[in-house]
């Protein structure tokens, strides 16, 4: 199967698709290629970005936030909640949630006339759909409402770390800010 046939069954939220890629570790890559593939049209389309370093900071951006999401939804997943049956690791989740993206290509039809309305409220649709449909299969989950669960209870504990790491790094720049620097030697110099 192609490139681009996996795109089309990660967009149409084929769900046979989705637990095929939690399977297959080769995958990885072509996961990541579609976050990072996403991330330049969007940003060409979207904001209008064509400074190859903003591309990149976005590219960079949106994979690492792939990355913690994955990990924050494995953690949620698989030691919060669980189903009996649930085995998964972060790189099954890197997998699905990586094609879950593919959803944001539909942006490139924002332009179309009578329709370009339409297209980002379907984009953000599409994409929750996709990543449920993802968190389902790559946690072995019988339920999508405990798929919808999971990625909601992750994205409450990913905003507290989030926000403790903020005013934790905010506290120690603050220290260093209000440093007073010696204004004597400590030895005879």
């Amino acid at each position: 199967m192609s490139y681009a046939e996996r795109l089309y069954k990660a967009i149409t939220l084929n769900v046979e698709f989705y637990e095929s890629v939690e399977a297959d570790k080769s995958l990885t890559r072509q996961a990541m290629m579609t976050v990072a593939l996403v991330a330049i049209v969007q940003g060409f389309v979207v904001a209008g970005i064509t400074a190859p370093i903003a591309l990149a900071q976005g590219v960079l951006g949106s994979i690492i936030r792939w990355f913690i999401w994955a990990f924050f939804i494995a953690f949620v997943g698989t030691k919060i909640l669980p189903e009996p049956e649930t085995e998964s690791d972060t790189g099954e989740l890197l997998r699905t949630l990586g094609f879950a993206y593919a959803p944001g290509l539909l942006v490139i039809f924002k332009f179309i006339p009578l329709i370009g309305f339409f297209i980002d409220p379907l984009v953000v649709m599409l994409q929750l759909a996709a990543m449920t449909v993802a968190v389902r299969q790559a946690l072995d989950f019988n339920s999508t409402i405990r798929a919808v669960g999971v990625c909601i209870v992750a994205f409450i504990v990913m905003l507290i770390a989030l926000t403790l790491f903020i005013l934790f790094t905010s506290f120690f720049v603050g220290v260093a800010e209000n440093a007073i620097a010696p204004t004597t030697p400590l030895m005879g110099a």
